[in-house]
């Protein structure tokens, strides 16, 4: 009996072995300005006091709001006897669509009118929407995840 748990074990060792998943703004994009995709997500995040910009944490709400999910995936997967790459390709994919489903349902706090009015006054690409964090799409499009 204890040669089958030994193996049993043994396997899912294996199965866990050397592998994670990231997830969020990882390569380094910028707008076409040379803004980097990843400070103006973290300052989105955690707001910018110096530019009166509260916080909009579309990331910690993903977290909070499906992290449960995501351990369920993984407990899934693997008690299905499928390797941690391919568990964490299927939860990276996960993570990276529920942090963009945040980003398109946060609605607060809302936009200044300050905000507004420069964003529907530009001359390249004006917009009429007052929703936050979804602007140019740049952010949005951004978000990915890698397993190593």
């Amino acid at each position: 009996m204890s040669d089958g748990l030994d193996k049993y074990l043994e396997g899912m060792a294996e199965r866990l072995n050397a592998t994670e998943v990231r997830a969020g703004f990882l390569g380094g994009s910028t707008y076409p300005d040379g803004t980097s995709v990843a400070m103006v997500a973290t300052r989105n995040e955690y707001g910018d006091p110096a530019n009166n910009q509260p916080p909009r944490p579309f990331f910690r709400n993903a977290i909070a709001d499906k992290q449960e999910e995501w351990k369920k995936t993984i407990e899934r997967g693997l008690s299905s006897g499928l390797d941690s790459r391919t568990v964490l390709e299927v939860v990276g994919a996960q993570i990276k669509g529920d942090i963009q489903e945040s980003i398109a349902t946060l609605i607060e706090p809302a936009l200044s009118p300050v905000t507004l009015e420069r964003r529907r006054n530009r001359k390249i690409m004006p917009n009429q929407s007052d929703k936050p964090l979804v602007d140019t799409r740049v952010m949005i499009g951004d978000v990915n995840y890698e397993v190593t």
